[in-house]
């Protein structure tokens, strides 16, 4: 993903957050905005892309550290929990006070576009992989609500798509490494 994404936009626009790191908010979330703050800080990236598996659903989130801002991302369109908001806040309040110019920031602003809902019970992995790799291929960094404004189930087309364009990626990242 990093090779197509880098194709349309430098090396430094995007991170990845372990999904491991930020799991279970509600038990680890010191862990989890410690975890989020120094990935941040050591990385330098300009977005953090986080894949969240709550209660056996996976969400995207989304940190733009520099504008202040979270963009969620949810196929069955709900809000996210309590603990990983928490977190999440508390996180960008501590990076954004370390910027020049951006301290005594408030919380961040959350941004829901408008995106895909999920029709069955089991898609919602396939549906941050489609918006994970939306965003990166295509170097997103703002205009949430003008990208993803499509509040229609994806169809079995575009899963196979998602399902290929990852296997090939992962195929050929397992070639290039060995």
């Amino acid at each position: 993903m990093n090779e197509c994404g880098r194709s349309k936009a430098d090396q430094s626009l995007y991170g990845l957050l372990e999904p491991q790191s930020i799991q279970n908010a509600k038990e680890r979330r010191q862990q989890c905005q410690q975890y989020i703050e120094t990935w941040v800080k050591e990385s330098q990236r300009q977005l953090y892309l986080g894949a969240y598996l709550n209660q056996a659903h996976w969400q995207l989130f989304v940190l733009h550290p520099r504008e202040n801002t979270v963009v969620w991302f949810c196929s069955l369109r709900k809000k996210p929990d309590i603990s990983i908001k928490g977190a999440i806040n508390s996180a960008m309040k501590t990076i954004t006070s370390s910027f020049e110019g951006m301290s005594n920031q408030g919380a961040p602003r959350w941004v829901e576009p408008k995106t895909n809902v999920q029709s069955g019970g089991f898609e919602c992995g396939y549906y941050v992989m489609h918006w994970m790799w939306c965003i990166v291929t295509a170097g997103l960094k703002d205009d949430w609500h003008k990208w993803f404004s499509d509040g229609s189930s994806l169809d079995v087309e575009a899963i196979t798509s998602v399902r290929q364009k990852w296997a090939t990626y992962f195929l050929s990242f397992r070639k290039s490494s060995c």
